[in-house]
């Protein structure tokens, strides 16, 4: 049957695109404060020093997370081959983001957990499962890959 090799391809296309979303949702957050019912929101303000520092460096008082706009830059996602079960990763390897993620729980230098990929990931959850399933379907019918994201294509 001429449908099973798209299937492979659907699904990673649905991965593909729920990566993408998680990523660019996280890099949106920056800067903002998070409130909602996800484990460690609302997140915290800024430390009074920490304010002092970014005035004093030039940067806007209060936007958590956002300075130089290059920790929100370098978020990034890897998503495994085509196949049936597909794997994403999205993140950075930058060590301030998963500072700012974690929390640094030294008491001389404590910094709490801003978990902006975390929060990004439970939120598009429901939306991502949607995504892949209907690409699945859409391969299932012979129907050739949408050139939008999959829950904001005419499917």
């Amino acid at each position: 049957m001429a449908v099973v090799p798209a299937l492979p391809a659907a699904v990673h296309r649905g991965v593909q695109d729920g990566a993408d979303r998680i990523k660019v949702e996280t890099q949106a957050q920056l800067g903002r404060y998070l409130d909602g019912p996800e484990s460690g929101l609302p997140t915290a303000p800024l430390a009074d020093s920490t304010i002092d520092d970014r005035i004093r460096k030039g940067f806007t008082p209060d936007d958590p997370g956002l300075r130089t706009g290059d920790m929100r830059d370098s978020y990034g996602t890897r998503v495994s081959e085509p196949a049936l079960r597909v794997h994403a990763s999205i993140g950075s390897d930058d060590i301030k983001a998963v500072v700012f993620e974690m929390g640094r729980l030294e008491q001389a230098n404590y910094q709490p957990p801003r978990p902006e990929l975390s929060v990004a990931a439970h939120r598009n959850e429901d939306r991502v499962l949607k995504g892949v399933q209907k690409l699945f379907a859409r391969a299932l019918a012979g129907r050739p890959m949408p050139n939008r994201l999959a829950d904001e294509a005419d499917l």
